[in-house]
């Protein structure tokens, strides 16, 4: 920001210098371009990195032959070894807000030239959370469960000390049939566009229940013995424990 408006005070200077004399011109766009330069190789790394613009640091980083760039097929954070693919949940500075979670696609680090920092970098692809998802789809809280997560074709780089741990993402059916699963197993069906807002494979996912919506592991359902469709406890009125040693028939059956 500070190159954009230093570069303009000098124009209005330039246009008054041409007014003055025109051999003034040729020196003073010399002395801009070398100012600027300078600005340039003196403090990019170091307001890209105040800016978090950790994208733009690698590809400055990987332009330049005098930095020391490398990438890795594993990293140690906190005594966990974390490998290409692991799926991970990545703090959020936010106390209020849920962590991130996503997927690790590469791992690299940068040497700055000028003062030898080293700055650990992962990228990483999204995922989406429930609470991310419903504030554009409200409809869909009912059937989101807690723990659901939706995958997104979104990539970013994180600083790779912001990793808190490594978690499990499985499917919807997996999870269904986990019986041990704590707050650090995900589950995934869906994938989200995160431009459009939508998602985009829901033609995928079949409908169940009287009011028609995804199946959502997390909740109670009861299956018909006539019919054999799956129904929520809420929709037909059903309380648990009422139906485990008789049959059940939905309305439709009965």
């Amino acid at each position: 920001m500070n190159v954009v408006h230093w570069t303009n005070n000098n124009n209005e200077s330039q246009s008054k210098s041409i007014r003055q004399s025109s051999e003034t011109l040729p020196p003073l766009k010399k002395r801009i371009s070398k100012r600027l330069q300078k600005h340039i190789q003196d403090t990019s790394f170091k307001e890209l990195y105040k800016q978090q613009k950790l994208a733009e640091i690698v590809q400055k980083a990987m332009e330049r032959n005098e930095c020391q760039y490398e990438e890795y097929d594993e990293i140690k954070i906190c005594g966990e070894i974390i490998k290409l693919n692991d799926k991970v949940i990545i703090k959020n500075e936010d106390s209020n807000v849920e962590d991130y979670i996503g997927s690790i696609q590469k791992i690299c680090s940068i040497v700055e030239p000028r003062t030898l920092k080293l700055i650990c970098l992962c990228e990483v692809q999204w995922f989406m959370r429930k609470n991310e998802i419903i504030c554009h789809k409200p409809r869909a809280r009912s059937w989101i469960g807690n723990q659901e997560i939706f995958s997104t074709n979104t990539n970013d780089y994180v600083l790779a000390q912001t990793i808190v741990q490594r978690c499990t993402v499985v499917d919807c059916e997996e999870y269904f049939n986990m019986e041990n699963c704590d707050s650090t197993t995900y589950y995934n069906r869906l994938e989200w566009d995160v431009e459009c807002k939508k998602f985009t494979n829901m033609n995928t996912i079949k409908m169940y229940c009287l009011c028609q919506q995804p199946w959502n592991p997390e909740l109670n359902y009861i299956q018909c013995d006539k019919c054999q469709k799956w129904y929520h406890f809420e929709c037909v009125g059903v309380k648990e424990g009422s139906y485990e040693n008789k049959e059940y028939a939905c309305g439709y059956c009965n």
